[in-house]
């Protein structure tokens, strides 16, 4: 018996057998973009911010982590929104590609 569980474990600890994300990855399209780790910042259980390996994270985690996820996804869209708003206020007012953007702007409004 002893020697079953050795070799068990030797079969497991093979760096060349993929492990089960990577299993999943490759079943599954849609999910070859999951992480290796994520972060639930609302788990009580667990310290802000701390990376937590996606193998073994709960339902619960993984929930808290598409929050955090959602989160940072929209300040992206909002940062990118506005730097979008700024350069077409910059060609509204007759900027070119070397002139600074909030300069321009500015020199247009105060007029």
């Amino acid at each position: 018996m002893h020697i079953l569980a050795r070799l068990i474990s030797r079969r497991n600890n093979m760096p060349d057998q993929p492990d089960d994300l990577t299993l999943l990855r490759k079943a599954h399209y849609s999910l070859e973009d999951l992480p290796e780790t994520i972060c639930a910042p609302q788990h009580p259980d667990h310290e802000a911010g701390v990376p937590m390996p996606l193998a073994v994270a709960t339902l619960d985690d993984i929930a808290f982590a598409i929050v955090a996820s959602e989160r940072e996804s929209m300040a992206a869209y909002r940062r990118s929104n506005a730097l979008q708003r700024l350069y077409k206020l910059a060609r509204e007012a007759g900027g070119i590609g070397a002139d600074r953007a909030v300069a321009t702007v500015i020199k247009r409004e105060s007029r």
